[in-house]
């Protein structure tokens, strides 16, 4: 009896903001389709992947409910895995849908709250993390009064809570701590009442969206004050010029290392196959959460979605392109970090064409 056609195998991914099919396609998109075209072509995986889209503009700028309405249309499309989103707020809100539908959902924001049976977190930044990282790298310049501005939200709320954890072992005080909208463009009096506290160092805890126009006004205000932030500062990466100019100095934390031999690999192939230069982290976003679902696709015992889920519980010590070299990939039952190493957060300092790493 002959065999019908061989059907792809589909995995979903889930964007949370304004989409742009080129941009998509140019950018995380042209990373996860590399690694599905890599997999297939090794016999990692004995047919080709198809990537299905769906788009839903969430929070902070957006709804929920179009995120909720996107998750869902990627379900009814009959993918086995979902990739994505990867904002707190937005992950928050479809945490009760895969976990009720039972599809495995690699999301990748920073919160805890994202994880769950069927929720898988590769860690974009860390809130429980990168709070600490600063406040640590504060207390080694022997700093201790420190001003915060931080977003009104789960993503601020919970970066704080941990950062405070950290100021109470490692000395410091926070004498000033101010809560803003996510979406503000006018910061002046924040800064203006951080500077009069006269805080030894700033710190921002968000989602970043503003980081231009906190930065502006810092430059406006005159306030050379050392400034530490939360993976916020990966939005460094999207900038232009013009909007690099008062980022100048920012310390905060990365998970890019020119030296990550996967980060290597990747960025040789973008050159190869499309002359392409330049790295932006949601590249290794996308190649990473690619690897994982391709893996999960090689360990399935059955290609449904509980199949696949149990794949990617079979996921151990894979190489990862973000993170210090060294840092490794994987799951298994009731574990849903993704990312694991000492170095898979890094300190980095921004400048006018380039970031560096941060060597206190």
């Amino acid at each position: 009896m002959a065999h019908g056609p061989i059907e792809p195998f589909k995995i979903g991914f889930l964007n949370e903001g304004m989409f742009d099919t080129e941009a998509f396609d140019l950018s995380v998109g042209r990373a996860i389709r590399l690694r599905f075209e890599e997999a297939y072509e090794s016999g990692l995986i004995d047919r080709p992947v198809e990537l299905v889209l769906a788009s839903g503009y969430g929070l902070p700028s957006g709804t929920a409910k179009a995120v909720e309405d996107a998750w869902m249309e990627l379900k009814e499309a009959g993918v086995l895995g979902i990739l994505g989103p990867g904002i707190t707020d937005n992950c928050i809100a479809v945490k009760p849908l895969f976990e009720t539908h039972k599809v495995a959902t690699i999301n990748f924001p920073g919160t805890v709250l994202s994880r769950g049976e069927y929720g898988f977190h590769y860690q974009l930044g860390a809130l429980y993390e990168d709070g600490p990282i600063c406040a640590r790298a504060i207390a080694a310049k022997g700093l201790t009064d420190v001003a915060v501005i931080r977003d009104r939200g789960p993503i601020g709320q919970e970066f704080f809570e941990y950062f405070v954890d950290q100021c109470e072992m490692s000395g410091l005080s926070v004498i000033s701590d101010q809560v803003i909208s996510p979406i503000t463009t006018e910061l002046s009096a924040e800064v203006a009442k951080a500077k009069a506290s006269n805080a030894q160092a700033l710190v921002y805890l968000g989602f970043g969206g503003m980081l231009v126009e906190l930065s502006d006004a810092i430059a406006e205000s005159g306030w050379t004050v050392p400034r530490y932030t939360c993976t916020a500062g990966l939005h460094w990466y999207s900038k232009t010029p013009e909007e690099r100019a008062n980022l100048k100095g920012w310390i905060y934390v990365d998970m890019v290392d020119e030296d990550n031999p996967v980060m290597q690999h990747m960025m040789h192939e973008f050159k190869s196959r499309w002359d392409m230069d330049g790295f932006n982290p949601i590249f290794g976003v996308g190649y990473d959460m690619a690897t994982l679902a391709v893996i999960a696709l090689h360990y399935a015992p059955v290609y449904t979605t509980e199949g696949f889920k149990q794949g990617l519980e079979k996921i151990h010590h894979i190489p990862s392109v973000l993170g210090a070299k060294g840092t490794v990939m994987g799951f298994g039952p009731h574990e849903r970090t993704a990312l694991k190493g000492p170095d898979y957060l890094l300190l980095r300092e921004m400048d006018l064409e380039t970031t560096h790493r941060y060597r206190g």
